[in-house]
């Protein structure tokens, strides 16, 4: 009995310490296939923001979620934040290092720059 509780014990400390996979630091880039937004996307400048196991902090400020998880819909993947509300927002996995926040008019692209 005492293997078996020491056992669970072990998963859930594993289970515990394992994340989404995409924590790190990403550089933030706005664009848009309009000319004119795409501009004032430019002026804008890159933001860096870090991606945490249940939290992204941007400009120092540290915006807390209930989980980040991936999600697998067909063929593409997503990175979910769920608020403590359940709400998501899902940003769009390109690569191991590139995330896609946005739709077709004006889209963010995040590269990570330091796990």
């Amino acid at each position: 009995m005492n293997l078996k509780r020491l056992l669970i014990l072990g998963l859930t400390l594993i289970l515990a310490g394992c994340g989404h996979g995409y924590e790190g630091e990403y550089r933030e880039q706005v664009g848009s296939s309009v000319e004119v937004l795409n501009a004032f996307a430019q002026i804008a400048g890159e933001q860096t923001v870090v991606i945490g196991r249940d939290f992204i902090d941007s400009e120092g400020i540290r915006t807390q979620y209930k989980d980040i998880f991936v999600r697998e819909s067909g063929s593409q993947k997503y990175l979910v934040l769920q608020k403590p509300d359940d709400s998501e927002e899902a940003w769009k996995i390109a690569d191991a290092d590139t995330l896609i926040r946005g739709g077709e008019l004006v889209s963010i692209t995040l590269k990570r720059i330091k796990k």
